[in-house]
């Protein structure tokens, strides 16, 4: 749903009912999506979908106006991209710059699916074609892992834990991020990551200056924003636009684990702001004058 005041959001749940051809791509073979967030949702920045791609199904090779990366759900799916074909699985993930020209298809038995972001926003359909289809993939005989310890590999990797982001503090209780997809990466116009909350974790209260979508993988929680409550479960997702106040609580005995992506990137400082450790500020200074 969407709020009825400034602070926007929506809440939604894939399904693949929803599922449709994407205009513009009715050349492809096999490919469905479902957005979940878009303008239609009041979002300006982002462009957050669903993809699947059927057996034999392929995306011919385009290029597109503005950068994204997907994160592979589901399933295999191979990527042609810079002359190579690489073959990537479930918790693969990888970035397609600005206009680089790529293509995907499946080989495999049973449909692929992946989580998209793209920012820029994409254009509307009756505007400028933003997705450019070029001339067809050459496929290799053979599609190859990509060589994720190579220091020459660029823009694929692998999920995997690593040192979590986050520490707690005050709101902060069991909180695990995991950012994978940043400046560093490649990425200029987005974060995507990876976030758990453990057994009874909680990320109180807070806002941010860039909009937000998160995807529920595992477990389960409640999100708060403004206010209101509404759980979470693999499959559902939320928005949350601009300075919209919002809070997780996690809920049964199974952290809870989604995926997440930012757009704008955040600023170097301040790009949360912690409500309860603001008002802890506030109750201070306050005493002091």
């Amino acid at each position: 749903m969407n709020s009825t005041n400034p602070y926007l959001f929506h809440v939604g749940r894939v399904d693949e009912a929803k599922f449709s051809v994407p205009t513009g791509y009715e050349q492809c073979r096999g490919y469905t999506r479902q957005s979940v967030v878009d303008r239609t949702v009041g979002s300006v920045h982002m462009g957050v979908s669903v993809g699947q791609l059927a057996p034999d199904g392929e995306i011919a090779r385009c290029v597109n106006a503005y950068e994204k990366g997907l994160y592979i759900l589901s399933g295999e799916l191979e990527l042609q991209v810079a002359g190579e074909t690489l073959q990537l699985k479930m918790d693969d993930y990888f970035l397609v710059p600005f206009a680089t020209p790529h293509a995907l298809r499946n080989t495999a038995n049973s449909p692929v699916h992946w989580f998209e972001m793209a920012a820029p926003q994409p254009q509307l359909p009756g505007r400028f074609k933003d997705a450019i289809f070029v001339e067809p993939a050459v496929w290799a005989a053979t599609a190859a892992a990509p060589e994720l310890d190579d220091v020459r590999t660029h823009r694929v990797g692998r999920f995997k834990s690593q040192k979590p982001m986050i520490r707690d503090a005050a709101g902060v209780r069991g909180l695990k991020v995991y950012r994978f997809m940043e400046h560093e990466f490649g990425a200029n116009h987005f974060f995507m990551m990876r976030g758990e909350l453990d057994v009874g974790g909680v990320r109180g209260r807070h806002d941010h200056a860039v909009e937000e979508v998160y995807l529920a993988l595992a477990g389960a929680a409640d999100i708060e924003i403004e206010g209101m409550r509404y759980p979470l479960k693999p499959g559902d997702y939320a928005w949350t636009g601009v300075g919209t106040c919002h809070a997780f609580f996690q809920k049964g005995d199974a952290p809870f684990k989604w995926i997440e992506t930012q757009a704008p990137q955040f600023p170097t400082q301040n790009a949360s702001r912690n409500h309860a450790a603001w008002e802890k500020l506030s109750a201070r200074m306050t005493k002091r004058t």
